[in-house]
């Protein structure tokens, strides 16, 4: 049901369905979303906004005394052909109980990765005007990026997996906007791991929705025939750093630290990457985090020309890189990811496969797993749903000998949620 409901009677788990006034009012860029946290209800309350309408089959209901004492205000929205306002009033209090009484319409994980697909779905969209803007009038939007960086922080705080994990599907029309948001999840997610300031994780969030941005002067990054990109050149692959540090620098309001990360996210550890071969310590924090990020966004992405790597198969490949990044920022996106990120299938007893749908905090290296597939005689089985850490579980994690990437497979894998 949709209601028109205060601001001031919001509460956290309320799902926004619609921001009443102008733009002018609030700093929100998406008009529907769930209040996660109390960050987020603030800045609802601290913006110009009188009312908003809430979904109460997507989030939590006013409660029914409030409702009683704000009926005008929290009336449901009359649908077309009602009686007037009476019959609305009168329905009201028998509605809020019946939604009360109703069970929930979604588990929170489901609402987690819902509000997750949101966030996604709008900022594809968000940053692919954003680019076309800054390519033709040299000016980026930073208000809406920040809009972008800080609904990727509230939803990293209330499921940090849920975000990272969906941002890993693209379109191939999509693709270089889908990056860009993919890298901007990650690294918002590996800067509150590595314990960093609120304004540091803002940058971190900004510098992963631009470091890319030089690519939309590459045509090959572009939706060529049928909306299919194809392969870029590598020797114009590598130019896309320089390109993009000038269209960030036409714009004196773009921070440095996101303009030395357009700059730098190509170059390793070691010094043999590119444009400027920067080596250790000449190579700032948030440039060594998107080294990481990109990186591992790119590889477990499938596009027209490759197939994506499996996420628990693409950190074992860089764990044992040599050279190209800060150990220590990877040891720490590790942990941000997990040992087995969500989306990853693993190989357990019983010559049985799982798809990682929760991690466990306590244990990382115990997943909740979805068991789907039979190796033993190769077809799917009925999934079943198994925490590895409980210690009752017969289920246990087989010992690497020889990494399998499972994602080139071809295997029915069946959804997280």
């Amino acid at each position: 049901m949709i209601k028109k409901v205060p601001v001031s009677q919001l509460c956290i788990g309320m799902y926004v369905h619609d921001l009443g006034g102008s733009f002018l009012d609030h700093a929100f860029w998406r008009s529907r979303f769930l209040i996660q946290n109390e960050r987020k209800l603030r800045r609802l309350q601290e913006s110009r906004l009188e009312w908003v309408l809430i979904d109460t089959n997507r989030g939590v209901d006013i409660p029914t005394a409030e409702l009683a004492t704000a009926t005008a205000a929290a009336a449901p929205v009359p649908q077309s052909g009602s009686q007037g306002a009476p019959a609305a009033q009168g329905a009201a209090q028998p509605a809020a109980k019946a939604a009360e009484a109703a069970p929930p319409s979604a588990t929170p994980e489901q609402q987690a990765f819902d509000d997750a697909r949101d966030i996604l779905d709008g900022s594809r969209e968000q940053v692919q005007q954003l680019f076309a803007d800054a390519e033709l009038e040299g000016k980026i939007d930073l208000r809406q990026i920040e809009g972008l960086v800080q609904d990727m922080a509230d939803s990293i705080e209330g499921h940090p997996d849920a975000l990272t994990s969906l941002a890993r599907i693209k379109r191939a029309d999509q693709y270089l906007y889908a990056h860009s948001v993919a890298v901007a999840a990650l690294m918002t997610s590996l800067a509150r791991t590595l314990g960093l300031s609120d304004e540091q994780v803002r940058l971190a969030g900004m510098a992963g929705l631009l470091h890319d941005i030089g690519k939309v002067r590459d045509p090959d990054e572009t939706p060529g025939k049928l909306g299919r990109p194809i392969q870029p050149p590598q020797e114009l692959m590598r130019k896309h750093p320089q390109s993009g540090a000038e269209v960030l620098r036409r714009d004196p309001g773009v921070p440095p630290e996101v303009i030395d990360v357009c700059l730098h996210h190509h170059e390793r550890i070691d010094g043999k990457g590119f444009p400027d071969g920067l080596a250790g310590g000449d190579l700032s924090l948030l440039a060594r985090m998107a080294a990481v990020c990109n990186y591992y966004d790119e590889v477990t992405s499938t596009r027209p020309f490759k197939k994506g790597w499996d996420p628990a198969f693409a950190l074992y490949k860089m764990l044992k890189s040599e050279g190209q990044f800060d150990m220590d920022v990877l040891g720490a996106f590790v942990r941000t990811v997990g040992r087995y990120p969500l989306g990853s299938i693993i190989s357990l007893t019983q010559s049985e496969l799982g798809l990682v749908v929760a991690q466990n905090p306590h244990a990382p290296e115990l997943p909740v797993v979805k068991i789907f597939y039979s190796i033993r005689w190769s077809h799917a089985i009925p999934e079943r749903r198994v925490d590895l850490s409980d210690p009752d579980c017969p289920s246990r994690v087989l010992p690497v000998v020889a990494p399998v990437d499972w994602a080139q497979s071809g295997l029915p894998v069946p959804p997280i949620v």
